[in-house]
């Protein structure tokens, strides 16, 4: 992007200065690299711009301040571009640790509903073979049994299934937080080499028309 334009600064304007033919090669090999229509536009514009400078040297320091400011503006928008990436990535990552600890949060809930549900069933059975063997055998506990055993598995089930409708939840706000990061991220974007290369010639083409 720009910083190969700024590091061309000098370069360009010792090039200006020995003549705007020159200088127009110099912005269009090291400003608009790979950019084929923006090296043409700079290099058109300042074969326009040659016979001009001899006449008015004072061109060459207008046009190298006029180049150094679009250069600069370009750098600023490229800046401005990382720090709104950088910042939206933290926030990103922020919200994603507060998920991540919101699930083991949950799975850590749902493991020990299930401990004490197996501790109440194991408790519910205790306490219904003692009441067999206080009976004599009258109490089915076969009967009794299973029928603990069958609410204990229906709570577990319900644990499993409430876990999995939030843990699905929660996969859904990571996909919108990370939507909303690189929705943050487009909003601003970085300069491109074509535009500044087209606004350095246009510059050339003000100051030698």
């Amino acid at each position: 992007m720009c910083p190969p334009l700024i590091a061309a600064l000098p370069t360009i304007g010792s090039a200006i200065m020995a003549g705007a033919s020159t200088a127009g090669t110099a912005v269009a090999g090291t400003a608009a690299a790979g950019s084929s229509i923006a090296g043409s536009a700079i290099t058109g514009a300042a074969a326009k711009a040659a016979a001009a400078i001899a006449a008015n040297p004072m061109l060459a320091a207008s046009t190298l301040s006029s180049i150094g400011s679009t250069v600069m503006g370009a750098q600023a928008q490229n800046d401005m571009a990382e720090a709104n990436a950088r910042n939206a990535n933290q926030a990103k990552m922020i919200n994603d640790q507060q998920i991540n600890l919101q699930e083991s949060q949950l799975q850590e809930k749902a493991a020990q509903e299930k401990i004490d549900n197996a501790s109440a069933s194991r408790q519910a059975l205790a306490r219904a073979d003692m009441a067999a063997i206080n009976s004599g055998g009258i109490l089915n506990n076969d009967a009794i049994g299973q029928s603990i055993m069958r609410q204990g598995l229906v709570a577990d089930t319900g644990i499993s299934q409430n876990l999995d409708r939030q843990t699905a939840q929660l996969g859904t706000d990571r996909l919108s937080n990370k939507n909303r990061a690189q929705s943050r991220i487009n909003s601003v974007s970085t300069a491109s080499n074509t535009a500044t290369g087209l606004q350095i010639a246009g510059d050339v083409a003000r100051n030698y028309a």
